[in-house]
């Protein structure tokens, strides 16, 4: 069977990077000293994925069909259908996101918002144990939702035979009676959306000094991890 263009190059390129951005800040987050000079890079990296989000949250009103949020099956009587319709044996096939997917794009962007603002209240002292707390638990939720989204997919191609894992890489899928496939890749949105994204995060990075685990940045000042050099003198004092 021939497969048919669903997503376009910029979705697949926010969902590759975003994955690879979530690995670096959940395993730096977790397994990374926070008084290690590394653990900066742990915000720096949630910092570039947050503004990844607000590109993706733009594409989702001005993108191809099913980049648009419009397309996204968030109705709670859609997932329940759509699991009702997985038990009876039945396979439900969308040619964008089906109902599964679309609420774990939602929640991982929610998620990917909560986890900077948290972060970032916590690494400046403001009520630093609650807000620790609170990140850890959003920090949980995106990991269950990253790896339930995984099974879903591995399951999804155990009963359909579809190839659905490697439409994020190709952007094809089967055909699905009654839905038109995109006509653009859009390339020119993919060159600028990487050009952005590079040049955010080249900022962030030009201006963390990470030594002392401060970022220099929008006029201010944010302290993203511990400060080695002032924990030294102080343990001299």
């Amino acid at each position: 069977m021939e497969k048919v263009k669903a997503y376009d190059l910029p979705i697949r390129a926010f969902h590759w990077i975003f994955a690879l951005l979530f690995i670096t800040s959940f395993s730096i987050g977790n397994f990374v000293d926070d008084e290690s000079t590394l653990y900066g890079f742990h915000m720096i990296s949630g910092m570039v994925m947050a503004f990844m989000v607000t590109l993706r949250i733009i594409w989702g009103y001005t993108g191809t069909t099913y980049a648009r949020f419009s397309s996204f099956l968030l109705k709670p009587h859609d997932l329940i259908n759509y699991f009702k319709s997985i038990r009876k044996g039945e396979h439900p096939r969308e040619l964008g996101h089906n109902p599964a997917s679309s609420y774990a794009a939602v929640g991982m962007f929610i998620f990917t918002y909560a986890l900077v603002s948290t972060g970032l209240l916590m690494v400046n002292g403001i009520e630093k144990k609650t807000f620790k707390e609170i990140h850890e638990i959003f920090g949980m939720l995106f990991l269950v939702t990253v790896l339930v989204h995984i099974v879903g997919v591995i399951f999804h191609q155990i009963r359909n035979h579809d190839g659905i894992p490697f439409s994020m890489i190709t952007g094809k899928k089967n055909p699905v009676e009654g839905k038109t496939p995109i006509g653009s890749n859009s390339p020119l949105i993919l060159v600028l959306y990487l050009m952005l994204t590079i040049g955010f995060s080249s900022y962030l990075l030009v201006n963390y000094n990470a030594d002392q685990g401060m970022l220099h940045a929008f006029g201010k000042s944010l302290q993203l991890g511990e400060n080695e050099h002032e924990q030294h003198h102080e343990g001299h004092n």
